[in-house]
């Protein structure tokens, strides 16, 4: 049986849809399953979950959601599965009328919580490929484990970057995709140094293309021989890398997703979005959001304190 799952979601959705994809390898044992996403991301993490990954941004998905005849060859690929499962497009009746029109087993399913919605975004994924999982099962976490040419490689980047193999790496992501997401950034300086110099921690310090600047900003008053700057690296690069981390603090984005995936000792700081529908899935992560006190979570509006509200000590507290 060929099974073509199509995702269009950031790195942290992929992560959080891989339990459900273990769950359909474990039912249909036989199966070959084609993963179309973010190709970078997919590349980095999905190559245990799935035979063959694809770039959905190359899919003839396009004339899906007109009412574009379709050439024969893109016909053809769409008939050469034998099940669709479509995480795009749930929202547009058109593509879903065009889709159900093209192949007779496709499916496509919603996967954000909707209000009122009590279902974790991982069992959302699990419960849309329709396998009959009973509601009270536990999905294991997704688990990524680079290879070891790729721990290796990770290796030889920090050793390049002044890391000593029997130092305690402790890893910082103060970014995410919204100011909103973001722990107040003095904070994350009071982090750094409490790591830094109270438990003497190599720190490595993950920043993003949406927040340049950042990590610099936290390492300008630490010593360089405490600091291992990881700017806009690749994501397979970045893997290797976290894999030989210790521990983990970041907000709540993709990377936090990719830490709790590699198994290591997370704190993930939450602000508006629920922890109960986002919070990355691991053997060891601990989620702070105080919204005791956040006009925003009781009333609504958009003024939200609940991130700002942990404090340095919840944060340490939580570390050990």
């Amino acid at each position: 049986m060929e099974i073509l799952l199509l995702h269009p979601g950031g790195l942290g959705d992929i992560i959080l849809s891989l339990p459900a994809i273990a769950v359909l390898r474990s039912k249909c044992s036989s199966a070959r399953i084609t993963f179309a996403a973010n190709i970078d991301h997919l590349d980095a993490i999905a190559s245990s979950y799935a035979e063959r990954i694809l770039s959905l941004a190359a899919l003839p998905l396009h004339r899906i959601y007109s009412d574009e005849s379709l050439p024969q060859d893109e016909l053809c690929f769409w008939k050469s599965f034998d099940r669709i499962v479509s995480w795009t497009g749930a929202l547009n009746p058109e593509f879903i009328r065009n889709f159900k029109a093209i192949h007779p087993n496709v499916s496509i399913a919603p996967w954000k919580p909707e209000p009122g919605e009590s279902r974790h975004v991982s069992r959302l994924f699990a419960d849309s490929l329709e396998l009959g999982i009973p509601p009270d099962s536990e999905l294991l976490p997704a688990h990524i484990n680079p290879d070891a040419i790729s721990l290796n490689e990770g290796r030889q980047w920090l050793d390049a970057h002044g890391w000593n193999d029997g130092e305690s790496l402790a890893v910082l992501h103060p970014g995410a995709g919204s100011a909103m997401k973001r722990w107040p950034l003095e904070r994350f300086i009071a982090l750094a140094q409490h790591l830094a110099f109270e438990e003497k921690r190599k720190l490595l310090i993950v920043e993003g293309p949406a927040e340049p600047g950042l990590a610099k900003q936290i390492a300008k008053d630490l010593p360089a021989s405490h600091v291992i700057r990881a700017e806009s690296v690749s994501l397979n690069l970045l893997a290797a890398v976290m894999a030989h981390g210790g521990i983990f603090v970041g907000n709540d984005s993709g990377v936090a997703h990719l830490a709790a995936a590699l198994s290591l000792k997370s704190v993930v700081l939450f602000g508006p979005a629920m922890p109960q529908h986002w919070a990355p899935l691991g053997p060891d992560v601990v989620v702070l959001r105080n919204a005791d006190t956040c006009t925003g979570c009781i009333q609504g509006n958009h003024d939200h304190t609940c991130l700002s509200n942990v404090t340095l000590n919840d944060v340490v507290r939580a570390l050990h």
